[in-house]
């Protein structure tokens, strides 16, 4: 059995050299699994998920909505779309063990642009010199 639960937060980034400031519409799902709860059937209580989530989107600034998430840069790293994806992860899999996976997209439905991250290990690239 798998649960999920899907919200949103607007945030403005720049990806340097690429592009300046500017904002999205942020789409977050975050997928459950594992043993599941004898009564309910679920692995996760979507209501303490929620709640969370309240807390992680804060208040016009104070998390993730509303916010510049450049000036988030000791806490996520350069705002890519790939490493907010990453400290959502951490973030969300501090609270809830149970949790598979992060999917993030922006962009309106039926043009946007996402990014899935399960946990795994990342390896960055060694440039040759």
């Amino acid at each position: 059995m798998k649960t999920y639960c899907e919200f949103t937060f607007e945030a403005a980034h720049s990806v340097h050299p690429y592009s300046g400031l500017h904002g999205h519409t942020f789409i977050a799902k975050l997928t459950f699994g594992g043993p599941v709860d004898e009564v309910y059937n679920w692995p996760v209580n979507l209501y303490d998920v929620e709640n969370y989530i309240k807390e992680l989107k804060g208040d016009h600034g104070t998390g993730l909505d509303h916010t510049n998430l450049d000036l988030k840069q000791n806490e996520i790293g350069l705002a890519s779309l790939e490493n907010i994806t990453i400290y959502i992860w951490r973030k969300v899999k501090e609270r809830f063990p149970n949790l598979e996976e992060v999917e993030l997209k922006r962009g309106m439905t039926g043009s946007s642009e996402g990014c899935i991250y399960r946990g795994e290990t990342l390896q960055t690239a060694s440039l040759a010199a």
